[in-house]
């Protein structure tokens, strides 16, 4: 009787484990340019006027991301069904992305079901006037938008892509990795090596249970 309560015991954990697959989507930004300093409406970051006067125009620089399900048109605005992100200013006009102690990059959406192979990506350049005012809400302030569908298979290689308007370039990469004990194309299948009373087993490449010398059955407990 206590064996079998303890077959139904694993049985049920194996089967929450399936149910909450793990994974998490990476998106790395690298390299932005925008040489004249113009907004998406085409003015200069320090105002209409300022080139007039010989002054520089200097976009001081965050980034709005938004991920979100797949969508035949996308829509910039909330909700991302699946994260979002608000950087720092990270540069005036033409910047190198590094790693940075400020803000995370590459930047981590975790998932808690299957990964589905698509999504929707929106990457939004925006002004910051002054430099600790981040809002989003502001038109003017828009220097360039991202809006693009992707289909992505798991795996460690990030994909890399550029999107290029009339007046910048952005650079980013991405990828979809599973957790820690985690398999499979969606990251739903769940293997974490163990020998003790509730297993005796190493994982394979896709997840599947390899019974220690010895030990057999679903779980490796005979």
């Amino acid at each position: 009787m206590a064996h079998r309560s303890i077959c139904l015991f694993i049985t049920l954990l194996a089967a929450l484990h399936q149910a909450s697959p793990s994974g998490v989507f990476e998106l790395k930004l690298q390299e932005f340019n925008n040489r004249k300093g113009l907004t998406g409406n085409v003015n200069c970051c320090k105002g209409s006027s300022a080139s007039n006067y010989g002054l520089p125009c200097e976009c001081k620089t965050f980034f709005r991301v938004c991920l979100k399900h797949y969508q035949a048109k996308i829509s910039p605005e909330p909700p991302c069904t699946y994260g979002s992100a608000l950087t720092p200013v990270l540069g005036s006009n033409s910047f190198s992305i590094p790693d940075a102690e400020t803000f995370s990059n590459p930047m981590r959406f975790p998932f808690a079901f299957t990964w589905p192979g698509t999504f929707s990506l929106i990457i939004e350049a925006l002004h910051a006037e002054p430099t600790d005012d981040l809002s989003t809400d502001n038109p003017d302030r828009l220097i360039s938008r991202l809006a693009t569908q992707r289909h992505l298979t798991v795996g460690d290689e990030w994909s890399q892509d550029v999107h290029t308007s009339s007046h910048t370039e952005l650079k980013y990469s991405y990828r979809f990795v599973c957790d820690e004990h985690y398999y499979g194309e969606g990251c739903s299948v769940f293997c974490r090596p163990r020998d003790d009373a509730f297993g005796h087993f190493s994982c394979g490449e896709k997840g599947e249970k390899l019974c220690n010398p010895g030990w057999k059955g679903a779980y490796c407990t005979e």
